[in-house]
């Protein structure tokens, strides 16, 4: 019979997990059968990218530069996936990236929407009165706490909530023994038992400002990257107002000044920026310096 339950959550860089979208943040919080939260287990990852809507998941660029990659934390996570059946909230989404993450080191491993669980589905068995599917309209149904929406440790928490939830509904056996009882079977591939240390967000503390700005001219090439809390065409709008031009495309070595959602970022651009020692600034600092 299963260890019990691994109840996870991603935080990704957008929604295309067989495309170029990666995991950026991934937590296991290890439930028992009864319920019981026994471990948990949350690190930043490194996708090698750019991260996509920052706004939402909050996790900085200079996190993500100094956490470790997916195929250093692999062992980890598997550690903590094997022998237990994957729990999450839109199991579909949370299995998808973690898959598609294993198989891009070259290691199939036995996660789909079919070999888990999906709180955000039994809820219609357990939730009837909630308002809506979300995790945050699950949680305030059941009594849950969730304290920190898109944090994925936080996320995972909240969705053992509701896992607990419903297993003192459902009573034992629970109607899902079938799967408890495969997944001692499910065959992992073997890593390396040596672990990275977790890496949380907020690890990195962003270095003080010391007050040199780069300075514009009209005629000035700005380039743009990442998605800022500022809608991007309201961004190139001010930028035209102010007299500068803009590319949308690429960095060159004629670029002035490449605006960033954050100036840590991976981006492509940043890249080239870096290479060409181009200046990178934020939104917000551009803002101050075209007012």
């Amino acid at each position: 019979m299963s260890d019990g339950y691994a109840v996870v959550d991603v935080e990704t860089t957008g929604f295309a997990a067989a495309g170029r979208d990666r995991v950026v943040e991934v937590a296991v919080v290890a439930v028992d059968r009864t319920g019981v939260v026994t471990d948990e287990w949350c690190t930043v990852v490194n996708p090698g990218r750019d991260l996509g809507p920052q706004h939402i998941h909050r996790i900085s660029a200079g996190d993500a530069r100094r956490a470790p990659s997916f195929v250093q934390v692999a062992g980890a996570l598997a550690a903590r996936l094997a022998g237990r059946v994957m729990v999450a909230h839109n199991l579909s989404f949370d299995a998808r990236f973690i898959a598609a993450e294993f198989d891009r080191i070259g290691l199939p491993v036995p996660v789909s929407a079919e070999l888990g669980l999906c709180t955000m589905a039994l809820g219609a068995a357990y939730l009837p009165q909630r308002d809506g599917r979300s995790l945050k309209a699950s949680c305030d149904a059941a009594g849950v706490d969730l304290r920190d929406a898109h944090s994925a440790l936080d996320d995972a928490h909240a969705a053992a909530g509701l896992l607990t939830h419903y297993l003192c509904q459902a009573g034992r056996p629970e109607p899902w023994t079938d799967l408890l009882a495969a997944a001692s079977t499910w065959a992992w591939p073997t890593l390396p038992a040596d672990e990275v240390a977790e890496y949380r967000r907020g690890s990195w503390v962003p270095p003080i400002p010391t007050g040199e700005v780069p300075s514009l001219r009209i005629g000035d090439l700005v380039v743009f990257t990442g998605q800022a809390a500022q809608p991007r065409g309201e961004l190139v709008e001010r930028a035209l107002a102010a007299g500068l031009r803009v590319n949308a495309g690429y960095v060159t070595r004629q670029t002035a000044l490449l605006v960033a959602a954050d100036p840590e970022t991976m981006s492509s651009k940043a890249r080239t920026a870096r290479r060409y020692g181009v200046p990178i600034v934020s939104a917000d600092a551009f803002e101050t310096l075209i007012t």
